[in-house]
Parts: structure tokens; C-alpha cells; sequence
């Protein structure tokens, strides 16, 4: 297997060696203090997850936790041990020997579902990492609706509600739009549908056009009217190919030497829907002029007088990579047959959330030592591992078994039923009402969140244990068919909305608020549901704050507490422990809980609080110290 398999980091992943070196951005966190975090830790206690809690590097938007591995795959080297590549702690395996045992299973239907490898090859219940992984590697392989068969619940927030959640809540709504190309009627659909819904509208760098602010239960309605206009989805919500953008070509420019249009359109209808490690973006230039940029996405093509050049392993970002040229002067044809190797080839064995880009440079050199591009053009074109016939079946099959996912709930009552917004009532609580929306440009926009620490954030109970002294009744929420297994579910009571969690896994129902005290967002319920040490929680879909859903305490540093309340099966009758309504709304009511604006804002959104420039190594080593305590204590 490529060194990614063996949880090698890449060449190219260099990192600064001074001290100083600012890695994490949102958290100020310098070189020096992961370096002290690990050495403290140990060969034996420097995970990641374990670094990451002690310094904060790699916690906030996440952006840097590549560098945080490279630094302590080198720190763990030097000390003698090396980085674990296992994809969390129910699985020791890294995603691509998982993905290789799965795919070579000589009976394909004992690991075709999350619970199937969980009891072959892991242990546990799962977490909010190890789901949405095997979740992409099922939808890779097999290509289930992602919402039928349970496959819901391993799916991460954006996949779940096949749309991306933004601040507050709230939803965008992006269709696909091959190769950035519409009809004047198609424009019109879009204009309309975002007045009537009152959505922001944006054009995406990909060319299409984003449509802000929908409430999820909106979410069907809308794409059956965009359905009507010809819209699919653009899984912009998905780790799988977004967009291929492309310049006008030969069609209209006189520059042109290719219709990079038509084949732009060709491309992004065959490979919409492919899941994959991560997401993908693609371009076609029509000339050298080179105005689709196709040498900054996953794979482009530029046009030549003989057909297209064909690059790999591009893209933008934060670090920017050039792709690589793997052909040139080939026909489309010959470009789809290359490109259907190189993707599946990328799908099966890249690491969990990689790029295109990092895969390629952790791939082995050629037998001539032309670096990774080389042993992609043995391997792809020139069959060395005799694997091409695998590629192309499997690539195959996934443009066969192609679905359009909205169009599945639109057609469908019962996939429709999950977008509603509370199982007990048909009744709808308006995104305004939980959250202030501002006029910007004339457009309406989320009231920016406040800064975390100042008012509306980290909220806390006035009192561990509130509800005490009430009196309680049983309140019957609905019915166990109302709950679907394994994930939250939103039911309102009076003005405050619970989150019911069915853990069938475990036959464990928990009740708890809603709102995610990190930020006082309603959104809970849409949290992967698993288990930490064997402790269950749910992992808050905005940030990944993680909270134990029997007491709702949050699992890892933070202090902040969810309130939690009994739950009962009585026949088919769902049932919570609660006090009277006035009493509970009074503490998590909607109303008493919308977040409206402030003076003092969070412009990075992150869920941290930031550290002063001048934090020393102590406080680092400290809390590092601490963990290595617990651990060892918990090991006994």
C-alpha cells in the first residue's frame, strides 16, 4: 500500500522547525507547545486526540491538523515510537485497510452495513468519526441511498439532511449545474424559489448558485419545486464531486481550440454522486489560456488541438498544489477511461478526509524514480498492479447505480417524514424565532454569533440539578416508529425543543435539551449518537462538542452541561420524565434562548476561547500531565 496507508506523512507536509511557528491560527497555539504537549504525554499517551485536547491545536476550525500530525509523527520518531494510523478507538485499522477488508470480503453481504464491520472488524458503538467514514466507504462501494437501511445514522450532519448547516441551524440549498451552464428558465426557478423561501443567494466559486437560510423542514418543498426546473442535487453537502467548472471553448471564444463546455458537462454527469475520502472538484479549459483553472482541482483538463490534457492531484485552499500531468493529447474518451482508474484508485486507498493532492504525494515513486505521477501512469495506464479491471468495474457500477437523492425524498412520504422538524407535532418553529436575521445588501443573513465567553454563549443552567424540587409527570412523545434507531430526534414541548435519542444499538432512550449550549443553536438532535470509552454521547453537528447523554455532561475539558431527563418505553408509547411546561420553558424555552445580535461578534465562529499570545509551556505541560494521569488511573 502508498505510505498514507501506513499513516506515513507526506514529503510535502513540511513544517516549520522554530519553536515559535504560530500552527494553530484559531487557538494561538505555537510549534513549541505541541512539541512540550507530546513530550510530556509519552510515546504511549501522544495521540492526537490527546494532543489536541491539551494544547487546543486542530480544534477549532481544523485547518491545521495536518501540520499537528506531522509534528507529532516527527516528535513521536524522535522519542522513539510512532503515529498510530487507527481510525478512531473502535476500529484498529486505518481507513484504508478497512476499506481493503472490506472490499475483499469473499461474502460481500457480511460487511455491507455499519453494524456488520463494527462486529467483524471493530468493537464498540461507534463514534462521530468512525460512522461518516464507513458510511463514505458503503456509498463507495455499494451506493445505497444514504438515508434507507439505517444508513442515516452514520451519516455526518451535512449528508444526513442532504444539505450543509450553517450558523444558527438553518440549511444552504445548492443544485447542480453542469459545467456552470443554465437556461434562462432555470434562473428564473432559482430567483423564485428564493423569494418565496426568503433565502440568501450567492454564486459559488464552482459556478453555481447557493440558496441560504432554509429551515430543514423547508428543505423538500424546495427541491421539489427546483426538481420541476430540471435541478438535481449538487451533493455540496457531500464528500463527493461538487463541480466541474469550465470556460466556454470553442463554442463561443475565439480562442477556443475544444467544446470544453459540452465535455465539462459530459464529466459532471458522470461522476455526480461518487462518494469519496474527500471532496472532489474538477475544470476544462477550452485553451492554454487556462480560464477553468484546471491545474488547481482534484483533476482537469486542458484543451490542445489533438484532444485534452489531462492533470492530477490539484487543488486550491490553504495549500495550494499545481496537479500533475498524467496525459497528454488523449481524446475524452481515453480521458474518462484514465480518469474512472484514477478516482476509484484515490476511493480506495486514501486516508479518511484526504485530498486528492496529499494521496498523490504519499504514493511511491515510479520504477524510474519519476516521483508519485510516475507510478500513477504505471498503474493507471499501464495496468502494473493488474488492479485496472477492478477500478474500471467498480467506477462502472457507481455511474450505473447513479440516484438523484432529492429526487428520492421528494417522490418518497416516508424519507420525506424525516426533514420534519419535531415528531410529536406538526407544528413548526420559524428559524426567526430562534434566531435574528439581518438585513445585509438587501438580503436577509444570521445576526452575527457573539464571541465565545460573552452572553448568548456557553450557556448554563442557573442550577446542576434545576428541575429538583419540580413535580414530574410522564409525558407520552410520541411513538417508538416515530424515533428512528440511532439517531436524535427533535419533539417540542410547549415553547422548549427536547432531542430524543433511540439507541437501539444499546436499547437506551435519553432525553435531552436541544440547544447546544456551546453556541445556543437547536440543533442536538441532528448529532451522530455513539460512545467514548464505552460512555454513550452525541457529538453537537456545529463544532463536535461532545456531551455523555446520560448526564449530559460534556465529555473532554469544557464544562459545559446539557439537562437531561428521563425516558420510559411503555408498549408502543414514548415517554419523558418532565416538570410542568411553564416551568421547563422557563429555563430552555425558544423564545427566552433566540440569539440575537451583538456588539461584541465572533467573526471565525470557532468553539474556543483563545489563549493569550504569551500562554507558556507550563500551562501546556500541565494539562498535559493531568491527562496522562487520567489515563494511567483508567488503565488500572
Amino acid at each position: 500500500p502508498p505510505p498514507s496507508a501506513r499513516g506515513v506523512v507526506a514529503e510535502g507536509e513540511t513544517v516549520s522547525t522554530d519553536p515559535a511557528t504560530q500552527i494553530c491560527s484559531c487557538n494561538d497555539v505555537s510549534r513549541g507547545e505541541i512539541v512540550s504537549a507530546i513530550t510530556e504525554l509519552g510515546v504511549d499517551g501522544a495521540t492526537y486526540p490527546a494532543v489536541k485536547k491539551c494544547t487546543k491545536a486542530g480544534s477549532g476550525c481544523g485547518g491545521c491538523e495536518p501540520q499537528v500530525k506531522a509534528i507529532l509523527s516527527e516528535t513521536l520518531e524522535d522519542m522513539g515510537g510512532s503515529l498510530s494510523n487507527h481510525l478512531c478507538e473502535h476500529f484498529h485499522y486505518s481507513r484504508q485497510e478497512l476499506m481493503a477488508l472490506v472490499r475483499t470480503d469473499t461474502d460481500p453481504s457480511s460487511v455491507d452495513s455499519f453494524e456488520k464491520i463494527l462486529h467483524k472488524h471493530g468493537s464498540g458503538d461507534g463514534c462521530e468519526i468512525c460512522k461518516p467514514a464507513i458510511g463514505s466507504m458503503l456509498a463507495s462501494l455499494v451506493n445505497g441511498i444514504v438515508l434507507d437501511d439505517g444508513r442515516d445514522s452514520l451519516q455526518d450532519t451535512n449528508d444526513r439532511s442532504l444539505a450543509n448547516m450553517q450558523r444558527g441551524g438553518s440549511y444552504s440549498v445548492v443544485p447542480r449545474v453542469p459545467a456552470g451552464e443554465l437556461t434562462p428558465d432555470q434562473l428564473i426557478a432559482l430567483g423564485e424559489t428564493a423569494k418565496k423561501y426568503g433565502l440568501y443567494s450567492k454564486i459559488t466559486g464552482g459556478q453555481r448558485v447557493d440558496l441560504f437560510g432554509a429551515a430543514k423542514y423547508e428543505l423538500p418543498d424546495i427541491w421539489e419545486e427546483l426538481g420541476k426546473a430540471g435541478f438535481e442535487s449538487g451533493h455540496a453537502y457531500g464528500k463527493a464531486l461538487r463541480t466541474v467548472k469550465s470556460c466556454v471553448g470553442s463554442t463561443w471564444c475565439r480562442y477556443g481550440v475544444q467544446d470544453s463546455v459540452s465535455f465539462a458537462v459530459r464529466v459532471e454527469n458522470r461522476y455526480k454522486g461518487v462518494r469519496s475520502p474527500h471532496k472532489m472538484k474538477s475544470g476544462v479549459s477550452g485553451c492554454v489560456r487556462e480560464c477553468a483553472e484546471a491545474q488547481s482541482k482534484d483533476f482537469g483538463m486542458i484543451a490542445t488541438e489533438n484532444g485534452y490534457n489531462l492533470y492530477v492531484g490539484g487543488n486550491g485552499g490553504a495549500n495550494p498544489v499545481h496537479a500533475e500531468l498524467l496525459a497528454a493529447d488523449i481524446d475524452e474518451d481515453t480521458v474518462l477511461k484514465y480518469l474512472d482508474r484514477y478516482l476509484m484508485y484515490y476511493i480506495l486507498t486514501a486516508d479518511r478526509l484526504e485530498r486528492t493532492a496529499p494521496w498523490q504525494q504519499k504514493l511511491p515513486s515510479g520504477k524510474n524514480g519519476g516521483g508519485p505521477i510516475e507510478h500513477l501512469k504505471e498503474v493507471i495506464i499501464e495496468d502494473s498492479l493488474g488492479i485496472c479491471d477492478e477500478l474500471d468495474r467498480r467506477m462502472q457500477y457507481l455511474v450505473d447505480t447513479y440516484h438523484d437523492e432529492w429526487a428520492e425524498v421528494v417522490k418518497d412520504p416516508k424519507k420525506r417524514a424525516k426533514f420534519q422538524q419535531f415528531a410529536n407535532t406538526d407544528q413548526n418553529v420559524k428559524k426567526e424565532d430562534m434566531l435574528e436575521f439581518v438585513d445585509m445588501r438587501g438580503q436577509q443573513r444570521p445576526a452575527d454569533w457573539a464571541k465565545d465567553g460573552e452572553a448568548q454563549t456557553n450557556w448554563k443552567a442557573p442550577d446542576n440539578d434545576v428541575f429538583a424540587n419540580s413535580e414530574k409527570s410522564w409525558i407520552t412523545v410520541g411513538q417508538v416508529s416515530d424515533f428512528s434507531p440511532n439517531v436524535g430526534t427533535p419533539i417540542l414541548y410547549s415553547d422548549t425543543q427536547l432531542a430524543i435519542f433511540n439507541n437501539a444499538q444499546r436499547g437506551e432512550w435519553y432525553c435531552t435539551q436541544n440547544m447546544c449550549p456551546h453556541k445556543q443553536a437547536f440543533v442536538l438532535s441532528q448529532g451522530i449518537i455513539g460512545d467514548a470509552s464505552g460512555v454513550a454521547k452525541v457529538a453537537c453537528p456545529l463544532h463536535k462538542k461532545t456531551f455523555a447523554l446520560e448526564d449530559g455532561e460534556e465529555i473532554g475539558e469544557g464544562d459545559l452541561k446539557l439537562i437531561t431527563f428521563p425516558v420510559k418505553i411503555e408498549g408502543d408509547e414514548v415517554k419523558v420524565e418532565l416538570p410542568a411546561e411553564l416551568e421547563v420553558d422557563a429555563i430552555l424555552g425558544t423564545d427566552g434562548l433566540r440569539v440575537t445580535k451583538s456588539e461584541c461578534i465572533d467573526i471565525a465562529g470557532d468553539a474556543l476561547k483563545v489563549p493569550t499570545r504569551n500562554s507558556s509551556n507550563a500551562n501546556v505541560r500541565e494539562k498535559a500531565t493531568a491527562l496522562k494521569a487520567s489515563s494511567q488511573t483508567t488503565d488500572q
